[in-house]
């Protein structure tokens, strides 16, 4: 499968739009990472609380261990504090929920943000891409063969403006009927220009 024609005017333009398409896919990764960001961002808050909420329960945890080491009212005094440890960890809990949350829309944003423009744009260039590289592989696999090459040179003579068939031979039908070894390839090479391609070098 040949995925670029021949050096020519084609072929810049085929480059061309590979980087583009290149470049298309990389800047919307970015801002597809930068939504991801932005919208991250905006758990902050609620990602401090939880943290602070965890310190806190942590530290309540540890004075009502300490408290209910007291003898005899150790019980009493560590009530209060397990009780608003509780309280506190249910506050962290759904700070991080909330954090969960927007993060999973954050992911699920940022992909959005990167995949919608990429498969626009992909499904605008890949078909043509490939339907080159397939006629251009079907193209050069004629030129294998001498009934391949008669049939380029019939193409040519249907498919190629009539100056550029009169530029070949004064009745190139004619020359064709007749199997002309050298009006068949002039017009098999026009063709092969057509698709973007040029007939492999033979060995010696």
């Amino acid at each position: 499968m040949r995925w670029y024609a021949r050096p020519s005017r084609r072929m810049f333009w085929q480059v061309v739009a590979d980087v583009f398409v290149a470049s298309w896919l990389v800047t919307w990764w970015f801002l597809g990472r930068f939504v991801e960001r932005l919208v991250r961002a905006i758990a902050d808050p609620a990602r401090q609380a939880a943290q602070l909420g965890t310190d806190v329960e942590q530290q309540l945890a540890d004075v009502a261990s300490r408290a209910g080491g007291v003898p005899v009212v150790g019980g009493g005094l560590s009530r209060p504090f397990t009780h608003l440890a509780g309280s506190v960890d249910e506050i962290t809990r759904h700070a991080e929920a909330q954090v969960a949350a927007i993060d999973r829309a954050a992911f699920f944003l940022g992909w959005v943000v990167f995949l919608i423009p990429v498969v626009l744009m992909v499904a605008v260039w890949l078909p043509r891409r490939l339907r080159f590289a397939r006629q251009a592989g079907a193209t050069l696999a004629l030129t294998s063969s001498a009934a391949g090459t008669q049939l380029l040179a019939l193409r040519a003579l249907v498919t190629q403006p009539l100056t550029q068939l009169q530029a070949v031979a004064s009745d190139p039908v004619e020359q064709w009927r007749r199997g002309d070894p050298d009006t068949v390839e002039k017009l098999a090479a026009l063709e092969l220009a057509r698709a973007g391609v040029t007939r492999p070098r033979r060995g010696r």
